[in-house]
Protein backbone atom coordinates (compact mmCIF):
# COMPACT_ATOMS: atom_id res chain seq x y z
CA UNK A 1 0.00 0.00 0.00
CA UNK A 2 1.25 3.49 -0.87
CA UNK A 3 2.32 5.69 2.03
CA UNK A 4 0.12 8.56 0.84
CA UNK A 5 -2.38 9.57 -1.82
CA UNK A 6 -3.30 12.82 -3.59
CA UNK A 7 -6.83 14.12 -4.18
CA UNK A 8 -8.79 17.32 -4.58
CA UNK A 9 -10.21 18.75 -1.37
CA UNK A 10 -13.89 17.98 -0.76
CA UNK A 11 -14.93 19.19 2.70
CA UNK A 12 -14.19 21.55 5.57
CA UNK A 13 -12.57 18.84 7.70
CA UNK A 14 -9.89 18.43 5.04
CA UNK A 15 -9.47 22.20 4.80
CA UNK A 16 -8.95 22.41 8.57
CA UNK A 17 -6.20 19.85 8.08
CA UNK A 18 -4.56 22.23 5.60
CA UNK A 19 -4.53 24.94 8.28
CA UNK A 20 -2.59 22.63 10.59
CA UNK A 21 -0.03 21.91 7.85
CA UNK A 22 0.48 25.67 7.42
CA UNK A 23 1.10 26.10 11.15
CA UNK A 24 3.65 23.32 11.35
CA UNK A 25 5.46 23.76 8.03
CA UNK A 26 6.02 27.52 8.35
CA UNK A 27 5.67 28.01 12.12
CA UNK A 28 2.79 30.38 11.41
CA UNK A 29 0.62 32.07 13.99
CA UNK A 30 -3.14 31.64 13.61
CA UNK A 31 -3.45 35.18 12.28
CA UNK A 32 -1.12 34.37 9.38
CA UNK A 33 -2.75 31.21 8.00
CA UNK A 34 -5.20 31.28 5.08
CA UNK A 35 -8.78 31.24 6.33
CA UNK A 36 -10.79 28.03 5.91
CA UNK A 37 -13.73 29.76 4.21
CA UNK A 38 -11.39 31.39 1.68
CA UNK A 39 -9.90 28.02 0.79
CA UNK A 40 -13.37 26.53 0.45
CA UNK A 41 -14.31 29.25 -2.05
CA UNK A 42 -11.11 28.81 -4.05
CA UNK A 43 -11.65 25.04 -4.14
CA UNK A 44 -14.81 25.66 -6.19
CA UNK A 45 -13.06 27.74 -8.86
CA UNK A 46 -9.35 26.95 -8.52
CA UNK A 47 -7.30 23.96 -7.44
CA UNK A 48 -6.90 22.84 -3.83
CA UNK A 49 -5.12 19.50 -3.55
CA UNK A 50 -4.33 17.52 -0.43
CA UNK A 51 -1.98 14.66 0.32
CA UNK A 52 -3.26 12.26 2.97
CA UNK A 53 -1.58 9.37 4.76
CA UNK A 54 -3.10 5.93 5.26
CA UNK A 55 -5.18 7.18 8.21
CA UNK A 56 -6.62 9.98 6.01
CA UNK A 57 -4.69 12.66 7.90
CA UNK A 58 -3.77 15.68 5.78
CA UNK A 59 0.02 15.76 5.39
CA UNK A 60 0.39 18.27 2.55
CA UNK A 61 -1.49 20.60 0.24
CA UNK A 62 -1.43 22.82 -2.85
CA UNK A 63 -3.55 25.98 -2.95
CA UNK A 64 -3.84 27.44 -6.48
CA UNK A 65 -6.15 29.51 -8.65
CA UNK A 66 -6.47 30.60 -12.30
CA UNK A 67 -4.20 33.37 -13.54
CA UNK A 68 -5.70 34.42 -16.85
CA UNK A 69 -5.44 33.94 -19.73
CA UNK A 70 -3.40 30.71 -19.75
CA UNK A 71 -1.78 30.17 -16.34
CA UNK A 72 -2.36 28.84 -12.86
CA UNK A 73 -0.88 30.61 -9.86
CA UNK A 74 0.11 28.12 -7.16
CA UNK A 75 -0.07 30.36 -4.12
CA UNK A 76 0.94 27.82 -1.47
CA UNK A 77 2.37 24.34 -1.16
CA UNK A 78 3.60 22.65 1.99
CA UNK A 79 4.02 19.30 3.69
CA UNK A 80 4.28 18.41 7.35
CA UNK A 81 7.93 18.47 8.51
CA UNK A 82 8.06 14.71 9.06
CA UNK A 83 6.91 14.10 5.47
CA UNK A 84 9.35 16.45 3.77
CA UNK A 85 11.86 14.80 1.44
CA UNK A 86 9.59 11.77 0.86
CA UNK A 87 8.18 12.63 -2.56
CA UNK A 88 4.95 14.27 -1.40
CA UNK A 89 5.67 17.65 -3.00
CA UNK A 90 6.62 16.09 -6.34
CA UNK A 91 3.47 13.94 -6.34
CA UNK A 92 1.25 16.95 -5.62
CA UNK A 93 2.88 19.04 -8.36
CA UNK A 94 2.55 16.17 -10.82
CA UNK A 95 -1.16 15.88 -10.01
CA UNK A 96 -1.62 19.66 -10.36
CA UNK A 97 -0.04 19.48 -13.82
CA UNK A 98 -2.38 16.64 -14.82
CA UNK A 99 -5.40 18.72 -13.76
CA UNK A 100 -4.12 21.80 -15.62
CA UNK A 101 -3.48 19.83 -18.82
CA UNK A 102 -7.08 18.57 -18.78
CA UNK A 103 -8.55 22.05 -18.24
CA UNK A 104 -11.18 23.28 -20.71
CA UNK A 105 -9.11 26.46 -21.01
CA UNK A 106 -5.63 25.66 -22.35
CA UNK A 107 -3.10 26.15 -19.55
CA UNK A 108 0.50 26.66 -20.68
CA UNK A 109 2.20 27.54 -17.45
CA UNK A 110 1.95 27.20 -13.67
CA UNK A 111 3.80 29.85 -11.67
CA UNK A 112 4.59 30.30 -7.99
CA UNK A 113 6.97 32.11 -5.68
CA UNK A 114 9.71 30.38 -3.72
CA UNK A 115 12.58 31.42 -1.46
CA UNK A 116 15.78 31.35 -3.57
CA UNK A 117 17.99 30.14 -0.72
CA UNK A 118 15.85 27.32 0.70
CA UNK A 119 17.47 24.74 -1.52
CA UNK A 120 15.31 21.76 -0.59
CA UNK A 121 12.63 23.63 -2.56
CA UNK A 122 15.10 24.34 -5.38
CA UNK A 123 15.81 20.66 -5.92
CA UNK A 124 12.10 20.01 -6.37
CA UNK A 125 11.30 23.08 -8.46
CA UNK A 126 14.25 23.07 -10.85
CA UNK A 127 15.85 19.62 -10.77
CA UNK A 128 12.74 17.44 -10.59
CA UNK A 129 10.02 19.57 -12.16
CA UNK A 130 12.08 21.40 -14.80
CA UNK A 131 11.04 24.90 -13.76
CA UNK A 132 12.88 28.06 -14.83
CA UNK A 133 13.19 31.54 -13.34
CA UNK A 134 14.00 35.02 -14.64
CA UNK A 135 12.10 37.17 -12.12
CA UNK A 136 13.27 38.12 -8.62
CA UNK A 137 11.12 39.86 -6.01
CA UNK A 138 13.08 41.48 -3.16
CA UNK A 139 11.39 41.31 0.26
CA UNK A 140 8.17 40.07 -1.35
CA UNK A 141 6.10 39.76 1.84
CA UNK A 142 7.78 42.53 3.80
CA UNK A 143 8.71 42.21 7.46
CA UNK A 144 7.85 38.75 8.75
CA UNK A 145 8.13 39.99 12.33
CA UNK A 146 9.24 37.57 15.00
CA UNK A 147 7.03 34.73 13.82
CA UNK A 148 8.01 31.86 11.58
CA UNK A 149 11.11 30.71 9.73
CA UNK A 150 11.78 34.16 8.20
CA UNK A 151 12.30 35.97 11.48
CA UNK A 152 15.05 38.55 10.89
CA UNK A 153 15.45 37.89 7.14
CA UNK A 154 13.94 39.75 4.20
CA UNK A 155 11.41 37.61 2.36
CA UNK A 156 12.93 37.53 -1.15
CA UNK A 157 11.29 35.30 -3.74
CA UNK A 158 11.83 33.82 -7.16
CA UNK A 159 8.84 33.80 -9.48
CA UNK A 160 9.23 30.27 -10.74
CA UNK A 161 7.71 29.37 -14.12
CA UNK A 162 6.72 25.82 -14.97
CA UNK A 163 5.94 25.49 -18.71
CA UNK A 164 3.85 22.36 -18.35
CA UNK A 165 3.60 21.60 -22.09
CA UNK A 166 7.35 21.71 -22.74
CA UNK A 167 9.13 18.56 -23.86
CA UNK A 168 11.78 19.12 -21.18
CA UNK A 169 9.14 19.14 -18.44
CA UNK A 170 7.43 16.05 -19.83
CA UNK A 171 10.79 14.27 -19.89
CA UNK A 172 11.37 15.01 -16.23
CA UNK A 173 7.86 13.90 -15.32
CA UNK A 174 8.77 10.51 -16.75
CA UNK A 175 12.20 10.36 -15.10
CA UNK A 176 13.67 13.41 -13.39
CA UNK A 177 17.09 11.73 -13.20
CA UNK A 178 17.40 11.77 -16.99
CA UNK A 179 19.08 15.19 -17.19
CA UNK A 180 21.26 14.81 -14.10
CA UNK A 181 24.97 15.51 -14.51
CA UNK A 182 28.05 15.17 -12.31
CA UNK A 183 30.15 17.99 -10.89
CA UNK A 184 32.83 17.58 -13.58
CA UNK A 185 30.31 18.16 -16.36
CA UNK A 186 28.80 21.14 -14.56
CA UNK A 187 32.16 22.85 -14.06
CA UNK A 188 33.08 22.24 -17.70
CA UNK A 189 29.93 23.73 -19.20
CA UNK A 190 29.05 26.31 -16.50
CA UNK A 191 32.02 27.94 -14.74
CA UNK A 192 31.28 28.82 -11.12
CA UNK A 193 31.05 32.52 -10.24
CA UNK A 194 32.07 32.05 -6.61
CA UNK A 195 33.30 29.81 -3.84
CA UNK A 196 32.20 29.59 -0.20
CA UNK A 197 34.75 30.15 2.57
CA UNK A 198 33.80 30.18 6.25
CA UNK A 199 30.16 30.24 5.10
CA UNK A 200 30.69 33.49 3.17
CA UNK A 201 30.40 34.28 -0.54
CA UNK A 202 33.81 34.67 -2.25
CA UNK A 203 33.72 35.95 -5.83
CA UNK A 204 35.87 34.38 -8.56
CA UNK A 205 36.90 35.71 -11.95
CA UNK A 206 35.35 34.09 -15.02
CA UNK A 207 37.19 34.80 -18.26
CA UNK A 208 35.87 34.90 -21.81
CA UNK A 209 32.40 34.94 -23.30
CA UNK A 210 30.17 32.34 -21.73
CA UNK A 211 26.64 31.16 -22.38
CA UNK A 212 26.24 29.54 -18.98
CA UNK A 213 27.57 29.97 -15.46
CA UNK A 214 26.81 28.65 -11.99
CA UNK A 215 26.53 30.14 -8.51
CA UNK A 216 27.21 28.07 -5.42
CA UNK A 217 24.76 28.70 -2.56
CA UNK A 218 24.71 27.48 1.06
CA UNK A 219 23.89 23.84 1.62
CA UNK A 220 21.49 24.67 4.46
CA UNK A 221 20.44 28.31 4.61
CA UNK A 222 18.13 27.85 7.59
CA UNK A 223 20.94 26.28 9.61
CA UNK A 224 23.27 29.10 8.52
CA UNK A 225 20.68 31.68 9.61
CA UNK A 226 20.38 30.05 13.03
CA UNK A 227 24.18 30.12 13.41
CA UNK A 228 24.80 33.66 12.07
CA UNK A 229 22.04 36.07 11.14
CA UNK A 230 24.69 38.48 9.84
CA UNK A 231 26.08 36.01 7.28
CA UNK A 232 22.57 34.93 6.29
CA UNK A 233 21.70 38.56 5.55
CA UNK A 234 24.90 38.94 3.49
CA UNK A 235 23.88 35.95 1.38
CA UNK A 236 20.39 37.31 0.88
CA UNK A 237 21.68 40.62 -0.44
CA UNK A 238 24.50 39.17 -2.55
CA UNK A 239 22.37 36.56 -4.27
CA UNK A 240 19.66 39.17 -4.84
CA UNK A 241 22.22 41.40 -6.56
CA UNK A 242 23.45 38.56 -8.81
CA UNK A 243 19.97 37.49 -9.84
CA UNK A 244 18.54 40.94 -10.48
CA UNK A 245 21.52 42.14 -12.52
CA UNK A 246 21.66 39.00 -14.68
CA UNK A 247 17.91 38.65 -15.14
CA UNK A 248 17.83 42.22 -16.46
CA UNK A 249 20.57 41.26 -18.94
CA UNK A 250 18.65 38.34 -20.43
CA UNK A 251 19.79 35.47 -18.23
CA UNK A 252 17.60 32.92 -16.46
CA UNK A 253 18.08 30.07 -14.02
CA UNK A 254 17.63 26.84 -15.93
CA UNK A 255 18.59 24.22 -13.35
CA UNK A 256 19.75 23.40 -9.84
CA UNK A 257 22.42 20.83 -9.00
CA UNK A 258 23.24 19.23 -5.66
CA UNK A 259 26.27 17.03 -5.04
CA UNK A 260 28.07 15.34 -2.18
CA UNK A 261 31.75 16.30 -2.52
CA UNK A 262 34.24 15.00 0.03
CA UNK A 263 31.40 14.29 2.41
CA UNK A 264 29.83 17.74 2.14
CA UNK A 265 26.66 18.90 0.39
CA UNK A 266 27.34 21.43 -2.40
CA UNK A 267 24.52 23.26 -4.18
CA UNK A 268 24.65 25.20 -7.47
CA UNK A 269 22.19 27.25 -9.50
CA UNK A 270 22.89 27.14 -13.23
CA UNK A 271 22.23 30.29 -15.27
CA UNK A 272 21.93 30.47 -19.05
CA UNK A 273 21.16 33.14 -21.61
CA UNK A 274 17.56 32.77 -22.73
CA UNK A 275 18.73 32.24 -26.31
CA UNK A 276 20.45 29.08 -25.05
CA UNK A 277 17.34 27.76 -23.31
CA UNK A 278 16.64 24.11 -24.00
Amino acid sequence: MAEFSIREVTNMTEIRGIVEVQRQAWQMADLEVVATFEMKAVASFGTVLIAVDNTDKVIGFIYAFPYFPDMHYSHMMATLPEWQGRGVGFAMKKRHREIALKSEVKINKIVWTVDPLLTNNSYLNFSKLGGVCSTYYPDYYGDAGEVGIYNGIETDRFLLEWPINDERVERRMQDYHIDRINITTLLKRSPVLNSIHDDRFVEKNIEGNIGRFSVEVPANYQKLKDASLEIAKEWRLKFREICQSHFKSGWEIIDFHSFIIKGERRNYYEFTLKTNHG
